[in-house]
């Protein structure tokens, strides 16, 4: 711990609102990834494999790529770490990779598993699960916050609807509006996260393959 401290001094720096990591003056003592890890989860709470998708980002130099904590953001900027707190205009869009476990939505947590359809012994899981038909999906998926012009298709309709009329009709306050996240594939909504699925990738008797999503608050 002492050690971390002593190089967090060297190779951190705050700049307004924001900490910024100097990857390159990490000495080669320990394993930069090994460092970043021990920065980034004892001040800020980032977790093992989000800091490892970023390490990866990092190595192939993807410059403005985010990464999300509960309540800081992590952007690669030119072989730098900017961490800062989220702001709430912040679309904390976040990329789901295949096979990825976790990731962060505002102040929820999701966790991914893939299954056989043959596994799934109750279809109604309640609103925190989405069950979806994963030969349907187009990786990358994405999360972020949503936003004015987005539409799905609610789950048992037909017809697609604007999802700034269906949280009016569901009476959500202004404030949970802020904090409402989708999952996305493609340019399609397929979960309004926490609410309702979107039709069109709603498992069916078809289905073979399926992604269960699961929301948890922090």
């Amino acid at each position: 711990a002492a050690a971390i401290e002593k190089i967090r001094r060297e190779v951190v720096r705050h700049d307004g609102t924001a900490d910024i990591i100097d990857v390159a003056k990490i000495d080669n003592e320990f394993p930069s990834n090994f460092v970043i890890y021990e920065l980034l989860n004892s001040s800020y709470g980032f977790k093992g494999d989000v800091v490892d998708s970023l390490c990866q980002s990092l190595d192939s130099d993807a410059t403005g790529r985010r990464f999300y904590a509960r309540e800081w953001v992590a952007v690669i900027d030119r072989g730098d770490i900017v961490v800062a707190r989220i702001t709430d205009d912040d679309s904390c869009e976040t990329i789901i990779e295949r096979g990825t476990v976790r990731s962060y939505a505002g102040g929820s947590v999701l966790y991914y598993e893939y299954c056989n359809i043959d596994f799934i012994d109750n279809l109604d899981q309640g609103e925190n699960v989405a069950l979806l038909d994963a030969d349907k999906l187009h990786f990358p998926l994405k999360v972020r916050r949503w936003r004015e012009g987005d539409w799905f298709v609610p789950f048992g309709m037909s017809g697609r609807k604007k999802l700034s009329d269906y949280l009016i009709d569901k009476k959500v306050s202004v404030a949970e509006k802020s904090r409402q996240f989708v999952l996305m594939s493609g340019d399609d909504i397929v979960w309004v996260i926490g609410r309702r699925l979107d039709d069109r990738y709603a498992i069916t008797r078809k289905t073979e393959n399926v992604l269960r999503v699961v929301r948890d608050t922090l």
